[in-house]
């Protein structure tokens, strides 16, 4: 196993700073249309991997999906969405309004690989496809 050279440390830190301005898009299944995604903070982030790590089962990985969705994308955090679908005493459930239950899978699978808590999906030849839609602001 090869170790690290002192300049591709200073990559690797770069590449994690960038990663914290981390900006894409989630796909919503047979749309053809996208949700703006963002990485939040940290915090969010390490309490999105504790609640992954801690699911048990199937509804357990959906709402672990659920949470990833909602921490990405700021669309479904606005308050006048909110109120217009009268979630906002529980903001959770704008995506059960918007969403059904196959599209929540799909896409809280695809927050979770945004947030790099899931691997990007294989191609049929093996290798890791460009996440697609993605981009780093800087």
């Amino acid at each position: 196993m090869k170790t690290f050279t002192f300049d591709e440390l200073l990559k690797k830190r770069e590449q994690r700073e960038a990663d914290q301005c981390r900006i894409g898009q989630i796909p919503v299944p047979e749309s053809g249309r996208s949700l703006k995604a963002r990485m939040p903070d940290k915090r969010e982030v390490l309490s999105l991997y504790g609640e992954f790590a801690g699911a048990s089962g199937p509804l357990d990985a959906l709402e672990v999906g659920k949470h990833a969705l909602y921490a990405c994308c700021p669309q479904l955090q606005d308050k006048a969405l909110q109120q217009t679908l009268g979630t906002e005493q529980d903001p959770m459930r704008t995506l059960d309004e918007l969403f059904t239950v196959r599209e929540l899978d799909a896409m809280g699978g695809e927050a979770l690989r945004f947030l790099r808590l899931l691997p990007e999906e294989k191609k049929d030849g093996g290798e890791e496809p460009p996440a697609a839609g993605e981009a780093v602001k800087n």
